[in-house]
Parts: structure tokens; sequence; C-alpha cells
């Protein structure tokens, strides 16, 4: 099911889940402090009236000011504090914080609230930090990151006690599994409740596009290029790096193939994944910090790469102040004989061995001690019945390193050997033990092992091939985007990111402005000059409005010779001194390959959002009807609507 679809069935069991009044949602407060900061010209002493009331969210914007990243004097008043933050910045904290305090801790038992906030944290800067590819606004794409999973909150709040089954039942499934449990249980999915909520929350279109899709981007089918496209990519890029920072040194690494391949498809290539993960990273232990979410502090993408999970292991334990031992092979010794154990320790100690001793051999949940022993030797004493059934154990470590078992059969009794082989042995050394069949066996186990380290060389393939997709992508991405004369953002994406500029506008009552531009008499500039000069002129146009423009206005070519600027959060009379200041730097400019140079002018049609508009076609349309009104009555001019 999709949220573009009109789902009346979708929406009435979302007003079900709305009607229990349970649902995750900024609180009054906070809701107003985040609506206030997004109204126009707000004074900040309207915020900090507001923001007083809340000791919670006040703390919060003090300590962020006082960061050391976010300035180097000290902050004592609100008023100080929300200057230096920034609009955006504030919003973002207050979201964060409402949210966490609300909800830091809840009554499904099988939901991990803590990590759940600190993924939702990092996934929140990782969309962020890589908005720059997919050219969204940081701040926007950082409240999709840290609301990308917020359905599984809501269905974990609204059925505590349901969903933890759920959750019990689904946690070695993939996720397509526990969608199909929540639509069986509920009749309704946490992608769809995500959707639902930020649809309830005013939020844009595309946001609730993205949220809902970016578990599964490929199944959407968004036209390549088209802004859900790209918001969608990325934040699933950013939730699996969320993923990545949360989980245990082994997942982590394990992670990391799947999140170059899909941060290949942002056009982000392997040098330049190494320091966005250091840099969220960074980042999110800071937020941590200062929000109270529980973000440990992570090796460089480089270290994780490079060491592998065992390596890794024992770098955590140095980190810990612990005793750390080279990296050793490490062997695991089942037996209550003390003088076996002698006999195979004292021939152990002249190789390259960890050794670990114990008793009883304990396979829940994984094996035993750390799983860290790659080989296991066990004592089979006198044929007991004890001998676990290795064929139904885990036969690999907690570090997801395989694990080879040697029996250690009572001499004699050859009818064992079957037996052990079918309990799940890998080999077997009769007694009375001989230290150069023990030496033998080992250095055969050590072989097969080591063919784990193929598993490295293949990650490096995906590396290369990852850094060459990329690149790929990244052109294909540019190409569908960019006009390749110009240079400039070419119509389709210009449209795209009108819809989105006026879903923003029309939800949260900001103003918005639009520029038509047509160069006066080009057609005539080709007849007299030819086709070559006439594109050196559209590239030099282009080149004027970028540098007219301010750095939150868009600008396309609309096609031809027209260009369209967009003006987000511009009201009626600022778009006009910006129209004027454009068609005065186009009148002033000389243009031509060579003398005598020539100079030309554009006309401008100007025209407002209306909040009554059906869509942003409305707006388009009054100002194109500005611009031929603008020919008609001499080119040269800007005329309004």
């Amino acid at each position: 099911m999709s949220i573009d679809s009109d789902s009346g069935d979708r929406r009435e069991r979302f007003k079900k889940l709305k009607d229990t009044a349970t649902l995750p949602s900024p609180k009054g407060l906070a809701f107003a402090i985040i609506l206030l900061t997004q109204q126009e010209n707000v004074e900040v002493r309207e915020i900090v009236r507001l923001v007083k009331s809340d000791p919670a969210i006040a703390g919060a914007l003090l300590k962020f000011a006082n960061a050391a990243k976010f300035g180097g004097i000290h902050i004592a008043s609100l008023n100080q504090a929300i200057i230096r933050l920034g609009l955006p910045r504030v919003r973002q904290i207050v979201l964060g914080v409402s949210l966490l305090n609300e909800y830091r801790v809840g009554y499904c038992k099988a939901f991990d609230y803590k990590t759940f906030w600190a993924q939702s944290l990092a996934a929140a800067i990782a969309a962020q930090e890589v908005s720059s590819y997919i050219n969204f606004s940081p701040e926007e794409s950082f409240t999709c990151g840290l609301l990308a999973e917020i359905g599984r909150l809501a269905l974990a709040t609204v059925f505590p006690d349901e969903y933890g089954e759920i959750l019990q039942a689904a946690r070695q499934l993939p996720t397509k599994e526990l969608l199909n449990l929540e639509t069986q249980r509920f009749g309704i999915d946490h992608r769809e409740v995500a959707a639902c909520l930020l649809e309830d929350w005013g939020l844009p279109m595309i946001f609730l596009q993205a949220v809902e899709h970016h578990e599964f981007p490929d199944q959407a089918n968004f036209p390549l290029g088209s802004g859900a496209h790209a918001l969608t990519q990325a934040i699933h890029f950013a939730t699996l790096l969320g993923k990545a920072c949360v989980a245990d040194i082994t997942a982590r690494w394990q992670l990391l193939p799947t999140l170059y391949h899909v941060g290949a498809q942002l056009g982000i290539s392997v040098e330049s994944m190494a320091s966005t993960f250091d840099s969220v990273t960074a980042t999110w232990q800071e937020w941590g910090a200062l929000l109270e979410v529980s973000t440990p502090v992570l090796p460089s993408l480089s270290e994780i790469e490079a060491l592998g999970p065992l390596f890794l292991k024992e770098q955590e334990r140095r980190g810990k102040g612990q005793a750390s031992n080279p990296v050793q092979l490490g062997v695991l010794i089942v037996s209550s004989n003390k003088s076996l154990l002698k006999d195979i320790r004292n021939e152990l100690s002249k190789s390259n061995y960890a050794i670990t001793e114990t008793a009883t051999l304990g396979l829940a949940p994984t094996g035993p001690g750390e799983g860290s022993e790659q080989l296991i030797i066990y004592d089979w004493v006198n044929g007991a019945h004890d001998a676990p059934d290795l064929a139904q154990a885990p036969r690999w470590g907690n570090d997801k390193r395989p694990r080879h078992f040697i029996a250690l059969l009572p001499a004699g009794q050859e009818q064992l050997i079957p037996k052990a082989i079918e309990a799940g042995f890998d080999d077997y050394i009769q007694k009375p033990l001989s230290g150069v069949t023990l030496r033998a066996r080992l250095l055969f186990a050590r072989k097969v092992l080591c063919l784990h380290e193929g598993i490295q060389i293949e990650r490096e393939g995906v590396l290369r091939n990852a850094d060459a997709a990329a690149q790929t992508n990244r052109r294909l991405l540019l190409d569908a985007l960019t006009d390749p004369l110009t240079g400039l953002p070419n119509r389709r994406y210009g449209m795209d990111r009108l819809e989105q500029e006026g879903s923003l506008a029309s939800s949260r009552g900001l103003p918005l402005c639009c520029l038509m531009i047509d160069i006066d008499h080009f057609k005539a500039v080709n007849d007299t000059h030819g086709h070559d000069v006439g594109d050196r002129v559209l590239c030099q146009v282009a080149k004027i409005l970028l540098r007219a423009i301010r750095k939150e206005d868009v600008v396309f070519r609309y096609g031809g010779e027209e260009f369209l600027v967009l003006c987000p959060a511009t009201p009626h009379k600022a778009a006009v001194n910006l129209a004027e200041r454009i068609r005065e730097a186009v009148t002033s400019a000389y243009f031509g390959l060579q003398e005598p140079f020539f100079r030309v002018t554009v006309s401008i049609g100007m025209a407002a959002y209306d909040a009554n508009d059906a869509s942003v076609d409305a707006m388009t349309k009054r100002a194109d009807e500005a611009l031929y009104r603008a020919k008609r009555e001499g080119r040269n001019r800007v005329i309004s609507t």
C-alpha cells in the first residue's frame, strides 16, 4: 500500500490508532515552538517565551549552544543560545528532545528503546551528512532520518504486549516477515503508520514517500533523478549507517559491504564513505552526550575494515584497560582431566595458540566463553552421553568466525568415531594423546580456518565494485538532473523542487515566490551572431543568475532561453528586489566571443504562491503570464503579480 494512493482503509485503521491518544508526537509546547520557528520574521523573544516554559528544552538549547562545536564563549541566556544555534538547529533539538523525553522508555518489553533512539539519532545525523549528495535541505533530511523508524515506536507504544509478541516471533526473520506479521495482527505495518503520522503532522508528501519506502527503495519505482527517489535512497543509507553505529563489532563489520553498495547508489565513493562515517559517528557522540543518549565511541571506518572482528575485540579490551596478548588462534579445551589438560597445554604452549580451559561445553546461546575460540578440543570420556549434539549447535562463535571441533576419543573405542562425526565433530584424535598427532591435527584445522580469510578478499572486491558503481551512479544522477549546456539544474529537477517547496510552504504557512526569466530577442542573437554565440549567451546568463541569487534560492533552465528562479521563504517585495537585481546584472554585462561585444536584456515575470492555489502550477502560470506582459510592454523589465 502507498501513501500516494487514496487509501481510505489505511487512514481508517490509522484513525483507530490515533483515537487511543497514545501515538508518539511532539507534545503541545514543543509542537508550538517548532511551528513558531517556521514562521517568517519570527522574533527570538517569542521563541524564548515558549522555551522558558520547558526546562528540558531550555537546558538542551543551552547545552548545545555552549558545546565546543557551536562556539567558544559561555552562553547563559536563551536569547543568545537561539541566535547562536539558528532556527533550523533549534527545530532539530526541540523535536529530538520532545520525543526523547516522552518516549525514552515504554511498556513493550521486547522493544529496545535505548537502541531505537541511539539508532534514530545516528540516522538523522547521517541523513543530514549526505544531504548534499541529493541537493536536499540538511535540516529536512535530519527530520526524515530521525522519524524514519517512528512507526515501530508507535506500534510498541499503542500495543506494548501484542507488538512484543510479534518482535519475539520475528527476531531472526527478515523485515518483510515482520511487516507481514504486523499487517496480520493490526491491519497496518510500521511503514504505513510512520507515513500516516507524518501526514498527520502536516509534513510534505516527499517526506511521507521517503519514510514509507526507505526500507525497500527499489520497490518504490520513483523516477531516477526525482526528489522522492533521491531522498528515499538517502534515508535508506542513513538508517543502515544508524544500524551500523549500534551494532556489535561483528555485525557492524558485516554491514559494511551493504553500506558501501547503498552509498554507491547516492554517488558516495569508498574514500568519501570513510570521512562520512567518521564525521557521522563523531557528531553522534556529541549529540548523544547532550541528549543523554547512549552513543559509544566507535573505531574509524578504516580501522573497522582493516582489522576485522577478532582484532577489534582485542582492541576493545585494550580500550577498557584489560590485558591483551597479541591476537592468536583461540583454542578451548573441554575436559575435567587435569593431567590431560596439562599435557595439551604443554604441547600447545610451543606454538601460537591462546588457550582457554573449561570442564563443560555450554552452547547457549552461541557457545563457550566469549565465542572467540575457533578450535574446540572436547574430551569424550569413556563414551559418556554428555557429548553435545554439535550438528544442531551453532557452528559460529560470537565473533561470527567459524569453529572447528575436535573429539578426543577413548583408546580402543573405534565405534565412537562415526558417532562423533554424526554429532557434528570435524575431526577426532584417539588417546593416548600423541604430541605429534595433536600438532598435526591442529595445523590441519588452522589451514581449514584460514579459508575464512577469503571473505576479506571478497569484501575488498565489493569495495572496488562499490567505488566504480558510485562514480557511475553519480554521473547518471548528474546527467538526469543537469542541463548539459549551462550546467544548471534542468527542468526535471526544477519542477520536482517546485513541488517540494510548494508542499513545505503550504504545510508551514511560509511565503514562496518564483521568477520566470526570458532573454529578450534571443532569436536575433542566433541569427546575427550564430548559434555558438547564442549558446555562449545562455551560459553567461546562467552564471550571472548563479551569482545574483541567494544561497537558499534555486535556479534552473526552464527551456530554450527561459530560466526559472525559485525563492523559498521569500515575501513578495524581496522577490521583486531580487528580480531587479538580476535584470540589472544582465543588462550591465557584455556578451560575445570577440569584439565587437554586445549587450542583451531579460524580461522577468514574478509570482507568489497563494494559499488558495491547488498546486504550484498556478504560481508558475501567473509568473509566465507576467513575463509575457513584460515583453508586450517593451521588454527589459520586471512585472509582478
